[in-house]
């Protein structure tokens, strides 16, 4: 059963991957200023992870080096978000199930906003 809030410990292998699709995208947003893989690789990823994450992993470590050099502390911080999602994940696996590619979605849009939610709760108690 998947909660209606971001669910760390969901085992679903399709939630874990989304939430994995979403680090990778918020790495690449915060190093380049804007992030493109949703457009490219969203689709591939819910469906087929295993061709999509291996291009996927290689991009990030590319996104994660850029940002080092720009700001060290929050490639920590994304570093950490990815390497705790890691951990809920075995293997790539070939295909999800149509079930899975749901789960997929609730899990990226649940990491999304909870990196919303954490800018936000940041800006309100500066006083902003």
């Amino acid at each position: 059963e998947i909660e209606m809030a971001l669910d760390t410990e969901q085992p679903s292998i399709g939630y874990q991957l989304g939430r994995l699709f979403a680090a990778f995208e918020k790495t690449q947003e915060d190093a380049n200023g804007k992030a493109t893989i949703q457009q490219s690789y969203y689709s591939a990823a819910s469906c087929s992870p295993v061709v999509a994450f291996s291009t996927l992993t290689r991009l990030n470590k590319h996104h994660l080096s850029k940002l080092e050099k720009e700001s060290y502390g929050l490639a920590v911080v994304r570093k950490k978000t990815i390497g705790e999602i890691m951990s809920h994940i075995d293997d790539f696996t070939a295909h999800l199930d149509l079930h899975e590619q749901g789960c997929f979605a609730i899990g990226y849009y649940h990491q999304m906003q909870d990196f919303f939610t954490k800018k936000e709760e940041k800006n309100n108690g500066k006083g902003e």
